[in-house]
């Protein structure tokens, strides 16, 4: 009698995070006995290996040690699963051939996490394997190069170890480059790779202290500077003032210091345009300062920006900044132009500027620095100056993984005006270094779906200062 097997495999690889889906095996039966196989990484009850296929009654299953013959609705007998790696004997009692198909079942997943600990040469990369009860891992790893869709041919890791989580340190990395990495898996049916995920090594150059590790273009020229860490302030209560970085990027003191009151001994991040203690000869150039019937009090007399002769009434010039490397001339406020470059102009390896979005439930915009690469967190409506606060949420956590890559948060600081503090957390207010005219000044200015990098306001006006330094 003949006896024909067909055979007909399929490997399905999916996305990392997803089940991969074994073998799809179609068995064809003749009358009698045949051999079939199990393909699948999972043991299954016998009576779920059939998938939709309903024995004829007096049909048996023969294993190595025992069999089961399908009586009234249901097998009985010891063979009670399909067990990996074991084959089996099918005896048809049906008069003419017929076929079934092994139920697919899920049975593996490989992704790649998010680098970690990213220095000039170096960074914590790995994965996790997940299997299901009966199937094998016999390497996993991760692999990793400078071009896409890296694989085992290249640089990896190899570890004999089952599944779960695992790290490696790479080490020997070139400064200022991006890498792609993916991790891997081999098992009973093959190597798998995981999800693509790029990070890019820290450039050479020193980061200044209180910088944020990302570099923006400011001009045509191609000079380029770090921003810092958070947004400036001025302690005043303390026993003895001084200025300091905010410790996120994400904080603003809004009314909880006495920034709503008058004195020099309260707490400060809104300033009046030039309030760096210079004394520049106008009426009011002190940080706590809060006079608001004349904005020519503030600031350089006249035409002038606070550069030149009047560098000091910029707040990073005059000032040592406590936790940005307590010396003056370090930081600036950038110009109306350069504020329109960094956010209009600016060419950038990811073609992205800059995104509304709310971080760790403060609403702000996003600064993404010129050697932002997509792949590094996904993004909406990027570029776009109507864009809502809401077109990006984004954690704490997640966070971290944007600021490891250099990018910048400029929170809605809202604004005072004399001793009234409005707007905290739905507008944003940053002064820029370039004057309008005796009374008015350049600056930032968003709210939800409204974005102006060049906007202008009083100069009696308490707005948000962000400072910046120049990158070697």
């Amino acid at each position: 009698m003949k006896r024909t097997i067909l055979l007909t495999c399929l490997f399905a690889v999916m996305a990392a995070g997803t089940g991969l889906k074994a073998q799809e095996v179609t068995i064809s039966l003749v009358p009698g006995w045949n051999w079939i196989s199990y393909p699948n990484a999972v043991a299954v009850p016998i009576s779920e290996g059939f998938g939709n296929f309903t024995p004829a009654q007096g049909d048996m299953v023969k294993g190595q040690n025992a069999t089961s013959r399908y009586v009234n609705g249901r097998w009985i007998g010891g063979v009670t699963q399909f067990v990996p790696g074991l084959g089996y004997l099918y005896y048809s009692t049906r008069s003419e051939e017929t076929s079934f198909v092994f139920a697919q079942t899920s049975y593996l997943s490989v992704t790649t996490e998010v680098p970690t600990g990213v220095t000039v040469g170096s960074a914590v990369v790995g994965g996790s394997v997940t299997v299901a009860e009966g199937s094998h891992v016999f390497l996993h790893g991760v692999c990793w190069g400078t071009a896409p869709n890296p694989d085992i041919d290249g640089n990896h890791t190899s570890e004999e170890l089952g599944s779960g989580s695992f790290s490696n340190t790479l080490e020997g990395l070139t400064p200022n480059t991006t890498y792609y990495v993916r991790a891997y898996a081999v098992t009973d049916y093959g190597l798998t790779y995981g999800n693509e995920v790029v990070f890019s090594t820290l450039s050479d150059s020193i980061t200044p202290t209180g910088a944020i590790n990302g570099k923006f273009t400011i001009n045509d020229d191609g000079d380029q500077v770090y921003f810092s860490k958070g947004n400036l302030q001025y302690l005043g209560s303390a026993r003895t003032p001084y200025w300091k970085f905010a410790e996120n990027q994400w904080e603003v003191l809004g009314i909880t210091s006495g920034q709503n009151s008058n004195g020099q001994n309260v707490d400060r991040d809104l300033f009046g345009w030039g309030t760096s203690g210079w004394n520049c000869g106008n009426s009011y150039y002190n940080p706590w300062d809060t006079y608001n019937s004349s904005g020519s009090s503030y600031g350089p007399l006249g035409a002038n920006n606070l550069t030149g002769n009047y560098a000091n009434s910029d707040w990073g010039v005059n000032n040592p900044i406590a936790n940005g490397g307590n010396q003056p001339n370090q930081w600036r406020t950038l110009s109306k132009d350069e504020w329109g470059y960094v956010f209009n102009t600016r060419m950038t390896a990811s073609g992205i500027r800059f995104a509304m979005a709310n971080v760790n439930n403060v609403n702000g915009v996003i600064l993404l620095p010129d050697d932002w690469n997509a792949s590094y967190y996904a993004l909406n409506n990027t570029n776009t100056l109507s864009s809502s606060f809401t077109s990006n949420t984004i954690t704490a956590s997640d966070w971290s993984i944007l600021e490891q890559y250099g990018a910048v948060f400029l929170p809605a600081t809202g604004y005072r005006f004399g001793v009234s503090v409005k707007n905290v957390g739905s507008h944003g207010y940053y002064w820029s270094s370039s004057y309008v005219n005796s009374s008015y000044a350049y600056g930032v200015y968003f709210y939800d779906s409204n974005l102006n990098p060049q906007d202008c306001s009083n100069r009696t006006y308490g707005r948000g200062v962000r400072l910046a330094h120049p990158a070697q």
